[in-house]
């Protein structure tokens, strides 16, 4: 595993260079889930306090850091005028499902009632992620909706959370079209790739059909306004599309995206691809609108 991750950072560091230059951006840990989870805020702008967007990043649960998604946080800060804030969780599989989602949603609790300390707007939040991270994304959502209890968390706290932003990720169908028709060895999208992954992630294969994992059988009404994108030769495709029904027949307000000739993972790409600066900077708009 430590050998996958490394070239998995490798990878990335090409599609990192370049990009937005940010105002200031700060390394800092936020104590919670017991444990001190690294975070790193890019600040676009010198304002003393700006409304904040968390950044999960995508790695199937197992890889990536902050330097792995920091252009694309860089390129959301600086399109949407906020302030990201990356979220260093902690990986699988020698963490299991639920600590990585505790960190997570136990991040926004300390920011809605301290983010003043850091310099954002602890009433203005939002959360996206790519992959695994819009798992985390809508489980966090509805965990400090639903069950702020577990993680000791204000239950205000989801009343902060202005805007949610999944980006391709896995929603909880088993079988679908674009399961059977897209992903491989060749890319680790391959439907066995997928279970194995959810395999390190959930400590028993009953954990699967957790809410907070399989959004598609939760509860999702009353959530904040919500972006979904797709890629429209994921494997995930149709998760995506599904969760994005099943939210407007919950009454949410939706903004649907699908990007009909990229793969899954097609946010790294921002330096020769124009489909991820679309979808970045459509996604900044969106929780821009929303945050401020």
């Amino acid at each position: 595993m430590a050998a996958k991750r490394a070239e998995y950072r490798t990878e990335r560091t090409l599609w990192n260079e370049g990009g937005p230059t940010m105002a200031r951006t700060d390394d800092h840990h936020i104590r919670t889930a017991g444990i001190d989870v690294p975070i790193r805020i890019h600040r676009p702008t010198t304002e003393a306090a700006l409304p904040g967007l968390l950044f999960l990043h995508g790695g199937g649960f197992s890889l990536g850091d902050l330097d792995t998604h920091d252009r694309i946080m860089r390129v959301v800060a600086a399109a949407g005028g906020f302030a990201v804030i990356g979220v260093d969780y902690s990986l699988s599989p020698e963490v299991k499902f639920p600590q990585a989602l505790h960190e997570c949603a136990g991040v926004v609790d300390h920011l809605a009632g301290h983010g003043e300390d850091l310099g954002i707007d602890g009433t203005r939040l939002a959360i996206s992620g790519d992959s695994a991270g819009a798992v985390l994304t809508l489980g966090a959502g509805l965990l400090l909706r639903d069950e702020p209890e577990t993680i000791g968390a204000n239950p205000a706290s989801f009343s902060a959370l202005r805007a949610l932003l999944p980006i391709y990720g896995s929603h909880g169908l088993i079988d679908s079209a674009s399961r059977r028709l897209y992903g491989g060895d060749w890319d680790g999208m391959g439907i066995h790739d997928l279970s194995n992954l959810l395999d390190d992630y959930l400590p028993t294969p009953e954990d699967e059909h957790s809410p907070l994992v399989a959004h598609l059988t939760a509860d999702l009404s009353g959530l904040p306004p919500v972006f979904v994108a797709a890629a429209g030769l994921d494997p995930l495709r149709d998760d995506c599309r599904a969760l994005a029904r099943t939210l407007q027949r919950a009454g949410n307000d939706v903004r649907f995206e699908e990007y009909p000739h990229v793969l899954h993972s097609f946010l790294h790409f921002g330096r020769i691809l124009d489909d991820t600066t679309t979808v970045l900077h459509n996604a900044a708009a969106f929780a821009a609108h929303h945050l401020n």
